[in-house]
């Protein structure tokens, strides 16, 4: 049998679609292993939270697992996996927050969850914090997700034009940054 790693997500999606047990079990480790650290990261963002963010990758993959059969009729994979699985990732990450909030008093506004944090105590934190949370989200998906343009546009529902107006104005922004301009004068 050959290496399930070597495959790429497609062929591993498809291998989970039709293979038998023991080949589409083989393919969807692959899978998680593949990109078990993403979903993480992307729900650390959301959470701050190590735990939590452990919450959020059991659930992203379990949501995941059942779209494959004998649960699901098949995962049809129309854009790079990873725009799925961010998707599932982030809405699980609100979906905990907003559960957290019916636990404590007030209710939450969805305006006011709190936005993703790229960062942590790095000087890429520094850079980014000046940003609107609109702008770290574009900026964190194409630069340190390694997303295409594309495949942000399916993530986040918006048009291609919007994706490439958003992350230039983002991109401007860094640059008129005071942040930035420490950061270079270094």
């Amino acid at each position: 049998m050959p290496r399930q790693d070597q495959h790429s997500d497609a062929e591993l999606v498809d291998l989970c679609n039709t293979g038998g047990r023991l080949e589409a079990g083989d393919a969807f480790d692959a899978l998680y292993t593949r990109h078990k650290e993403y979903v993480l990261r992307v729900a650390y963002r959301y959470l701050q939270n190590a735990d939590l963010a452990l919450d959020v990758l059991q659930e992203t993959f379990t949501y995941v697992l059942r779209k494959f059969p004998p649960a699901g009729s098949g995962l049809e994979l129309t854009a790079n996996l990873r725009t799925l699985l961010y998707v599932a990732a982030k809405n699980t990450a609100i979906a905990i927050l907003r559960k957290a909030q019916r636990t404590e008093p007030g209710d939450l506004d969805p305006d006011e969850l709190p936005a993703p944090v790229y960062y942590d105590a790095s000087e890429l934190g520094e850079l980014l914090k000046g940003l609107s949370p609109d702008q770290r989200e574009i900026i964190a998906l194409r630069f340190i997700d390694d997303l295409a343009l594309q495949d942000i546009g399916e993530v986040l529902e918006i048009p291609l034009g919007t994706v490439k107006s958003r992350l230039h104005t983002a991109i401007q922004a860094m640059r008129n940054s005071p942040a930035v301009k420490n950061f270079f004068d270094r």
